[in-house]
């Protein structure tokens, strides 16, 4: 079935009170936090791909977004980027009861507003009754401290154990995705309720995969859907930020930065909100020229990987 430019093959049965949990890579992805918990959810729903981009190429340069080559059983594929959608059925080990519809979304490199058009299409034609948007973005935060999720709910109200998620308007202001406009249109043409669920992660780490953000992500909506957060990425999570403080020891700029990072966190104590943390650190000239060294080093950059700051 045509869904604007998706080819969809719909759900039989239709989805129970079905909610889309919606990823966008790379601008909000960073540490791939959206990517590796649509990943999880997959797993956890046991998803099947129902549909995809009929034609990528209308939307997708080629040149910065690389097929790929893979052999299967000796065969050789071609694996084209796109848009990806799976659904996944409420499981007996599940307190809500609601399908879910991952949402694997690629930025567009062009005819953006014919891809959000498209994208409303598909949520209005699977009868989505909320769309979630699960990323991460690079913040003044240190790893030895929770990590925050900033964001906002419109058109209901959150339980009140919402795992440490702070809540509000977002006060950011600067580049973005034309694709942020799917929050406010999914809620504003066909009513139904947006909560976005931003991770902030520590700027100066810049790691391909983070999985403290990512579970930090899949702890908050394991408290909205009711599966266990008992997840693989739990133990990758510890692992991985118990190596960083001791491969601190002999970078002092490192310790200073990250000490300045855990003063700022104990004092606000959780009261900032998104898009103010790097405004009320000041750092010395040898901390901002290491971070520009960081930044021109590490992956993640904002061309590609998305904000270092702010939100969606």
């Amino acid at each position: 079935m045509k869904v604007g430019h998706f080819e969809i093959t719909l759900p039989d049965p239709p989805l129970q009170s079905p909610h889309c949990i919606a990823m966008l890579r790379p601008w909000v992805n960073v540490g791939n936090v959206g990517q590796t918990v649509l990943g999880r959810l997959s797993r956890l729903y046991n998803a099947d791909r129902i549909g995809e981009l009929v034609r990528p190429g209308q939307f997708y340069d080629f040149t910065r977004y690389r097929p790929e080559i893979r052999y299967a059983e000796a065969k050789r594929t071609v694996r084209v980027p796109n848009t990806a959608v799976e659904v996944g059925r409420a499981a007996e080990t599940t307190t809500a009861t609601n399908d879910l519809v991952l949402l694997h979304m690629l930025e567009p490199h062009s005819n953006a507003e014919d891809y959000n058009d498209s994208v409303l299409e598909l949520l209005r034609a699977l009868n989505i009754e909320r769309y979630v948007l699960v990323g991460g973005m690079y913040d003044s935060v240190p790893h030895s401290r929770p990590l925050s999720i900033t964001g906002s709910a419109r058109g209901f109200t959150p339980p009140e154990d919402f795992g440490g998620v702070r809540l509000g308007r977002s006060s950011y202001q600067g580049p973005t995705s034309l694709t942020s406009q799917l929050t406010d249109r999914a809620r504003n043409e066909l009513g139904i309720e947006t909560l976005s669920l931003i991770v902030h992660l520590p700027l100066y780490l810049k790691l391909e995969d983070d999985y403290t953000g990512a579970y930090r992500a899949i702890q908050a909506l394991s408290s909205l859907y009711g599966f266990s957060a008992d997840v693989p990425e739990k133990d990758l999570a510890e692992q991985q930020y118990d190596q960083v403080t001791p491969a601190m020891s002999n970078n002092p700029q490192l310790q200073e930065l990250v000490k300045k990072f855990e003063d700022d966190y104990d004092r606000d104590a959780g009261t900032q909100t998104e898009g103010d943390a790097e405004e009320s650190i000041e750092l010395s000239p040898e901390i901002e020229r290491f971070l520009d060294d960081v930044s021109r080093r590490g992956p993640g950059e904002t061309g590609e990987d998305g904000p270092t700051s702010g939100g969606v």
